[in-house]
């Protein structure tokens, strides 16, 4: 009866040894676990984003105003004054229509006049021709001779008379109106009823437009010389896709082309892009615009990473990589410094041949500076 006493009080004491130990190591584990707990509240914080494979493209975007590739500015230098004003702007015109007519009545009043002293002169004409006659009839060689010459000297006065009567009536025909001297469209006028000298241009829409404007240097870098592209065209109500030819790529300098500046063209070293159209509903004036997606061509497939995540020392581009590595007590997430090649990048993307891979886990943002194989969390 004893013996099992004893037993008893052996198992007893044991089971007790056994809950202190368990209860021993339970704390441990908990104050560990909480210890790690409280540890991985003063790592940095990071933000990450997925690497992801794929082509980088250039979004080309630029629009400036249609201007005729020929244009011709008619000025009156006669003085007369202008009797009417017969088209406005933006007015068709075709060859040899009347633009503008002036006030010709003066010339006209000064012609007539001249005509009729020209018929004087002719009868006057006829009366030294008598003399002549009569001067033969009587033999005297001194009267002869006067009278020769009195009937030469009047014809070459009547000849001088003629050829000023025919520069007057050219210069009327000539200045009476201004003509369209090609089919085109009026861009100008600048004409009052009443005031000499005006002035009105026409343009040649047979020629075609040009349309001029201004990108980065980069993305310049992805067009070429006659190269087709499409132009959407802003014509009254109506937008119009009209087919374009590259005609000319030059530095940016001031010119008297009308450019629209892009946003990213005013951040970086800018070219102008001019561009050919042909459309019978083009006037001139009106604006363009291009709208076009490029790449680059890479031998190896890249990633595309957003570039406010790299980074640059001087052994050159990098990364900060996110990497989960097991532990006793769980994952832990750590830096990766990974060195970067890229093949292209945008304002906000670049793509990446060597480095890094798809999928991986780019760090974007860090509440703390980073170094290489620090612990963070996410």
């Amino acid at each position: 009866m004893e013996l099992e006493v004893n037993e008893q009080s052996e198992s007893r004491k044991k089971r007790k040894i056994r809950i202190i130990a368990g209860l021993f190591f339970g704390m441990l584990l908990l104050f560990t676990f909480f210890s790690n707990t409280l540890l991985s509240l003063t790592l940095p914080k990071v933000q990450t984003s997925q690497a992801s494979a794929g082509s980088l493209n250039h979004s080309i975007e630029g629009s400036g105003t249609l201007i005729p590739l020929q244009s011709v500015e008619l000025n009156d230098q006669s003085g007369w004054k202008v009797k009417s004003i017969l088209v406005k702007n933006g007015d068709s015109v075709v060859k040899g229509q009347a633009l503008i007519t002036f006030d010709s009545k003066t010339t006209e009043l000064q012609i007539a006049n001249e005509q009729t002293s020209l018929k004087q002169q002719k009868l006057q004409l006829d009366g030294l021709f008598d003399s002549y006659i009569d001067a033969s009839k009587n033999g005297d060689p001194l009267m002869i001779k006067a009278a020769k010459r009195a009937v030469d000297i009047q014809k070459l006065e009547i000849e001088a008379h003629e050829r000023n009567i025919q520069a007057s009536q050219t210069e009327l025909q000539n200045n009476r109106q201004i003509l369209a001297p090609f089919a085109g469209v009026v861009t100008q006028i600048n004409a009052t009823e009443g005031v000499p000298a005006p002035q009105i241009n026409v343009s040649n829409t047979s020629k075609g437009f040009s349309l001029t404007i201004q990108l980065a240097a980069d993305n310049v870098s992805l067009l070429s010389l006659g190269e087709k592209l499409e132009v959407a065209v802003k014509m009254g109500q109506e937008l119009k896709l009209l087919d374009g030819a590259i005609t000319e790529i030059e530095d940016n300098q001031a010119a008297d082309e009308p450019v629209a500046l892009t946003d990213e063209s005013t951040k970086a070293p800018s070219k102008k892009v001019k561009i050919r159209l042909q459309d019978a509903g083009l006037k001139g004036g009106e604006i363009g615009s291009i709208k076009l997606q490029r790449a680059i061509p890479t031998e190896k497939e890249t990633v595309l990473v957003s570039r406010s995540a790299i980074h640059e020392d001087q052994s050159g581009k990098y990364v900060y990589v996110l990497e989960e590595r097991k532990g006793t007590l769980g994952n832990g997430f750590y830096v990766h410094k990974s060195y970067i090649k890229t093949a292209d990048s945008t304002e906000s993307v670049s793509a990446v041949v060597e480095g890094i891979f798809q999928m991986d886990e780019i760090i974007m943002e860090s509440s703390e500076p980073l170094q290489d194989g620090q612990r963070v969390r996410i």
